[in-house]
């Protein structure tokens, strides 16, 4: 560990990092402090009654005869002897996992479950809530093929009462007052939070108390405040003597103060030493992987069947489906040497050992697909189309930004913070 520590260093630099005070406004408990009233709650559930409205809903089984490449008139035929068949008293579920091609429901007879309008094809869904629970269509054409249809059951429309959902709406409304209430709040401290010795005073008139991180890097969660990326990237701006302006955190909203800092350094062995033992264990895990791959790779070179020469040396050839680059390969992963050795090679072709993040691999490229030049014209039109609608983007956010410095704009916090209570 010393002897690679030593060669490393830069390797386990600790960055910079900050101490803070800071103001936080927690909006749960501004959630246990706000107040729904019965009419309030009716009001929301009238307006949005939708929500807790299930409509009409039928469970059906089918058996799918697909027609797509194939001769449509011999697919019928077949449809229809098994038709017979069902109309005679076959076992409908047996029958769908004998002969249906919908792959997803035949290994449960055929079985779709439960669903409303609008989620099959119209085709097959008239026919479906027209049968009465029991029911078996005659054979229904739709773009996948023939199908044969068995209502198993119908739910009608129901509409869940207010006493079923007045917890849940309070609940949100409990939320979304919460948040007004701390817009507000953070607002009008934000006006009169200007120095660190404010928050103490604001922290005196609201009930609550001024707190003191410990030292934290950029990316690491600030102590009471928890992650929040924004803070932390305030703290790394703040000068001494600043306060932050209101920033956001996962609790609420928090003001800052900066209380100390740590400049970049290169640590001791000891404050890093689990690092350190982990970059041992993994260089000497990879140097290790790699010999015995070179080993291997001649063999498997040599092998007219890459798989079952893995398989005698005591491992498992995996084969991906056709895929582009940036894929990651089943338990190695990707990276961006990985990728350029492996797309470089031509079909048939078997890689030396390559390091992936979690295993040295041997690649032996099965098959091999160059784009097409229509692929590369549509995606060139669809990168076209996407650059486009950004740049009309950042057009419009410019000439909005421009709009706004032609207008003044008042807000009234009083009467906002009336409007919210």
């Amino acid at each position: 560990m010393a002897a690679h520590f030593d060669g490393h260093k830069e390797e386990f630099r600790l960055g910079e990092k900050r101490k803070v005070r800071y103001l936080a406004l927690d909006v749960q408990k501004l959630r246990e402090k706000a107040v729904v009233t019965p009419q309030e709650i009716e009001r929301s559930y009238n307006t949005n009654i939708e929500q807790y409205t299930n409509p009409d809903q039928v469970r059906a089984s089918h058996i799918l005869f697909k027609t797509e490449g194939k001769d449509e008139a011999a697919v019928k035929v077949q449809a229809e002897k098994v038709l017979a068949e069902v109309k005679a008293g076959g076992d409908f579920a047996s029958l769908a996992s004998k002969y249906s091609e919908d792959e997803g429901s035949k290994t449960k007879g055929g079985d779709l479950d439960f669903f409303s309008r609008g989620r099959m094809v119209p085709e097959f869904e008239q026919v479906a809530f027209s049968l009465a629970p029991g029911d078996v269509s005659d054979l229904v054409k739709t773009q996948y093929g023939f199908h044969i249809i068995k209502l198993t059951d119908k739910k009608a429309a129901s509409v869940r009462s207010l006493d079923e959902v007045r917890q849940t709406i309070t609940d949100q409304l409990k939320w979304e007052r919460a948040q007004g209430l701390l817009n507000d709040l953070a607002a009008r401290l934000e006006g009169q939070i200007k120095k660190p010795a404010d928050l103490d005073k604001v922290a005196q008139q609201q009930g609550l108390q001024v707190q003191e991180s410990g030292f934290f890097s950029r990316e690491e969660p600030i102590t009471g405040i928890g992650p929040s990326p924004e803070a932390a990237a305030q703290a790394f701006e703040l000068k001494d003597g600043e306060v932050s302006p209101g920033v956001r955190t996962s609790q609420g909203v928090a003001f800052l103060t900066l209380t100390g800092k740590q400049d970049a350094r290169l640590p001791k062995l000891d404050e890093v030493k689990d690092r350190v033992r982990e970059a041992v264990l993994r260089r000497k895990a990879l140097d290790a992987a790699t010999a015995r791959a070179t080993e291997l790779a001649a063999t498997l070179r040599a092998s007219s069947d890459f798989a079952a020469a893995a398989k005698a040396a005591g491992y498992e050839a995996k084969t991906t489906e056709l895929v582009p680059r940036g894929t990651a390969l089943p338990d190695v992963g990707t990276s961006a040497a990985l990728d350029t050795a492996v797309f470089a090679l031509p079909a048939g072709a078997v890689s030396d050992p390559l390091a992936g993040p979690s295993a040295v691999a041997i690649v032996h490229v099965v098959e091999k697909k160059d784009v097409s030049p229509q692929e590369i014209a549509a995606g060139q039109a669809a990168l076209r189309d996407e650059m486009l609608q950004e740049r009309r983007g950042r057009f419009f956010s410019a000439y909005m930004a421009k709009a706004k410095q032609r207008m003044k704009i008042t807000i009234d916090r009083e009467r906002l913070a009336q409007l919210l209570a």
